[in-house]
């Protein structure tokens, strides 16, 4: 074979991601080590992988060929590896973890604490490319079970409820939006709005709180990272509409505020999602009915 495995995971991180920069911090390594990758790549086999379309990457004909097989193998040795690491050991059973639409993990070291007081033979591996397409790894195989805010009824997913949510208004700690009791859609305007997502998805605030309203905020920016929108907000350079519990962290140490999605709220359940085919008892599914008993203790 000319190609190494790492060049056909960049492959599948690029055609994920969709961008040399998202792709590059998921493999963790520079855009420039990337760059050279790719271009490395592209000697061994003889052509372009690659074709330039403003500051993005857009695959060629061949290249969407070779990047259609990775996505189709890479999981399938993955998961081999993963199912290895169960056989070998009972006492080792992996399990791939995600969490879909917000970037957040404040939570997991007390739930792996949980796991780990309740189960002998489960160990949690987080994977946080998973952030940004939920059910396509779940699909493809490289995850093995997705946190998930929403509702997300795809064909071979399966959901187990978990808790309710809130989207609510983040701001600057005491700033004067948070001592209202609720904001609308109007309050918004003029205000430097963060959202995590290029998307409009149903159920979210675009679709249920700002298109209703017939208002957009005149500074919109997209910032792709939940950490990095609170760091800004915590600074005082916007607003953004997040899940209650994606921030809950740092509403706590008051780096934050947050207001009300008009006088009703707006509620967000969360779900964990697995594949239809996994057996009764399998590794994700004892993962999933754990993950809804902690929620219920919280």
């Amino acid at each position: 074979m000319k190609l190494e495995i790492k060049h056909w995971q960049m492959l599948r991180a690029i055609s994920e991601l969709g961008n040399v920069a998202q792709a590059a911090d998921a493999l963790g390594i520079s855009q420039s080590a990337l760059s050279h990758r790719i271009a490395e790549a592209e000697r061994r086999l003889g052509g372009k992988l690659f074709e330039k379309e403003g500051r993005r990457l857009k695959l060629t004909p061949a290249g969407s060929l070779i990047t259609k097989a990775t996505l189709q193998t890479l999981p399938i040795l993955e998961r081999a590896e993963t199912d290895f690491e169960s056989n070998a050991s009972l006492n080792n059973q992996v399990v791939r973890l995600g969490v879909a639409s917000y970037s957040c993990y404040y939570w997991l070291p007390d739930f792996i604490k949980f796991v780990n007081q309740n189960t002998s033979n489960l160990k949690i591996r987080l994977v946080a490319s998973a952030t940004q397409n939920p059910i396509s790894s779940l699909q493809h195989g490289s995850v093995d079970i997705v946190i998930a805010p929403g509702h997300l009824a795809t064909p071979g997913i399966s959901q187990t409820p978990l808790f309710i949510d809130e989207l609510i208004l983040v701001t600057p700690y005491l700033d004067p939006l948070s001592s209202k009791d609720f904001i609308e859609a109007e309050d918004l305007r003029d205000k430097h709005y963060y959202t995590y997502s290029q998307t409009v998805l149903p159920g979210f605030e675009y679709d249920r709180f700002i298109s209703p309203s017939g208002i957009i905020p005149q500074q919109l920016e997209i910032v792709e990272m939940t950490d990095a929108i609170i760091e800004l907000i915590s600074a005082g350079l916007g607003v953004s509409i997040l899940s209650k519990w994606a921030v809950s962290a740092a509403l706590k140490t008051q780096r934050i505020s947050s207001t009300k999605l008009g006088s009703k709220g707006l509620d967000l359940a969360w779900s964990a999602l697995t594949r239809e085919s996994e057996k009764k008892g399998s590794p994700s599914k004892q993962l999933a009915t754990l993950l809804a008993r902690w929620y219920k203790t919280m």
